[in-house]
């Protein structure tokens, strides 16, 4: 009996080891389109602690993006920005970058804008990401709106929440009508590049410029370039051959065979303890 309530216990510890190292980054994908053009037009998340990830594009230098997600007094609000790793992104200056400016519901604003330039490995879609910033703080009631706008034409992505809710409501989107795999319009983001709106009234980029971006060959996004890729303040300087980051946690598969050997060695000294009480047993004088 008391070897199977240890082995019990054993067991609830490798699944608990087993659960901690499941990654936490797992967002809802939802796509902005070019009507999404701010916060009040763009989606609404009801609930800002589900976790998405909002994918966009910004075809111009005056364009902008925009949604909305409502929260709790005490909930905690978690913001990140990130561009695919991919070219053109990857090598904008840093005045270039997207940002996004934060309205909460109470009139205030901040901005979450480019402070490192960090690799990030999703291992769902197994696709990567450059993390440029992050943002945490207690939410307030009501709807916080976030507009995100650059410099540069280009795609982003903002993440917002943490607890992994596929398929909730979403208030003024509508979601694509997937054929094939789930993460196909993911991989299609990827591999589109955004084509500049010059009629927007912004600026022409140069000829010479506009040339060697239509020149350089479409990545797939386990590709990083890295070359001619500035430093955001004091990062550290990304390796093309470097690992995917699992953020800080250890890779499951070691901590589940640790978890497993370690169970395999207590169960065998519990058997040994069992075997040699019954001897003692055994062999006392009746």
């Amino acid at each position: 009996m008391r070897v199977r309530r240890t082995a019990g216990f054993f067991m609830v510890v490798m699944l608990l080891l087993a659960g901690d190292v499941v990654p936490a980054a797992a967002h809802d994908p939802v796509f902005l389109s070019k009507e999404h053009t701010s916060p009040e037009v763009g989606p609404l998340l009801p609930d800002g602690t589900i976790s998405f990830a909002m994918y966009g594009r910004l075809t111009s230098p005056s364009a902008t993006q925009g949604f909305q997600a409502g929260m709790k007094d005490g909930d905690a609000l978690n913001l990140s920005l990130l561009i695919p790793a991919v070219l053109p992104e990857t090598s904008f200056e840093v005045r270039s970058l997207p940002k996004v400016q934060v309205v909460r519901p109470d009139g205030t604003e901040f901005s979450l804008t480019p402070t490192v330039r960090e690799i990030f490995h999703e291992p769902y879609t197994n696709t990567r990401y450059l993390r440029l910033g992050d943002h945490q703080e207690v939410a307030r009631q009501g709807y916080y709106s976030f507009s995100v706008s650059g410099a540069r034409p280009g795609r982003y992505v903002v993440s917002i929440g943490i607890l992994e809710r596929f398929g909730t409501e979403i208030i003024r989107y509508t979601r694509p009508l997937i054929v094939g795999r789930a993460t196909q319009p993911i991989y299609q983001w990827f591999e589109e590049p955004v084509i500049a709106d010059h009629a927007t009234g912004s600026e022409a980029p140069d000829v010479d410029e506009e040339r060697a971006e239509v020149s350089q060959p479409r990545q797939l996004a386990s590709e990083i370039e890295t070359a001619g890729t500035p430093n955001v303040g004091n990062e550290q300087q990304l390796d093309a051959d470097a690992e995917p980051c699992d953020c800080g946690r250890p890779r499951r598969s070691l901590v589940v065979a640790l978890s497993v050997g370690a169970l395999i060695v207590a169960l065998a000294i519990l058997k040994l303890r069992e075997r040699r009480r019954s001897r003692i047993t055994n062999d006392a004088p009746s």
